[in-house]
């Protein structure tokens, strides 16, 4: 008698049942005047979206592949804290109403460091020149202000060989595996910010100016006030988001414009020293 092989839609319907009400729950806790997460505020995470998303969460359907996106970034979380044994994982802080969880907070004899654990498919390895990396190191900074500790690690972990560009027209991009590409892993950054750093108070200064317009759009109903996201992060970012119609219907004011006008701090000559590896 023959082993029977037959596909099984129900068991595949029932985890996804089960996943997307996980992330459902997630995602409640991002409904109107909700707590406001380090997350929603990082200059790559669209102000106006956060908006939007909080106003009008029903246009904003969880797809197939935010669920995918969020078990790999819960399941690789959670096989690293359980493995490296160190720190308290998903540990509340909270500074002037914002609201973070870093993966973990380590105390081991005595030196304070915040780990943040990222999980990719991107096949290109991330560097300080990539805004994904920068929007990355930007929320391990926070973290370090919001808690007044100076040391942080930035550890990434990369789940398929790396690609190269090979060309990029109007139907797509296409990409190449070199022979010598670097295979899946981890690469791990250590960040250093002094307690007495200006670059604290201008990002602090920013935490807060990102966390008080957005709170004041929610109360007010009016999105104004909320900068739209500039290139290179426009074209990329803005096409596919669920609020396209929404958002170019609604202007910009001048206040707006100023603050999408302002240059990164990342971009100022002598603020970051990155060494590659």
């Amino acid at each position: 008698m023959p082993v029977i092989i037959r596909p099984d839609s129900e068991f595949t319907n029932l985890l996804k049942r089960n996943l997307r009400a996980r992330y459902d729950n997630r995602k409640t806790d991002r409904i109107g005047l909700a707590p406001i997460h380090v997350s929603d505020i990082l200059p790559s995470s669209c102000l106006r979206k956060q908006y939007y998303s909080r106003t009008y969460p029903d246009e904003d359907p969880i797809t197939d592949e935010s669920i995918d996106h969020f078990v790999r970034g819960e399941s690789s979380e959670f096989a690293i804290t359980q493995l490296a044994r160190i720190g308290v994982a998903q540990a509340e802080l909270r500074m002037d109403e914002i609201v973070a969880h870093p993966d973990i907070m380590d105390n081991t004899d005595g030196n304070k460091v915040i780990i943040e654990l990222k999980d990719t498919i991107s096949g290109k390895r991330l560097d300080i020149n990539d805004y994904t990396f920068r929007s990355y190191l930007r929320q391990l900074l926070y973290y370090l202000i919001m808690t007044g500790i100076e040391k942080g690690v930035l550890s990434i972990r990369y789940n398929i060989r790396e690609l190269k560009l090979l060309k990029k027209d109007e139907s797509g991009e296409y990409f190449f595996r070199p022979n010598n590409s670097k295979s899946q892993g981890i690469e791990s950054w250590s960040i250093n910010l002094p307690k007495d750093d200006i670059m604290r108070e201008i990002l602090r200064n920013e935490m807060v100016l990102r966390k008080t317009i957005l709170v004041s759009a929610l109360e007010n109903h009016d999105v104004a006030n909320l900068p739209r996201l500039t290139e290179p992060l426009k074209s990329v970012k803005c096409p596919n988001c669920p609020f396209y119609s929404r958002c170019y219907e609604d202007m910009e004011n001048e206040k707006a414009l100023d603050i999408a006008q302002q240059t990164d701090i990342f971009n100022i000559r002598g603020t970051l020293d990155f060494r590659p590896f």
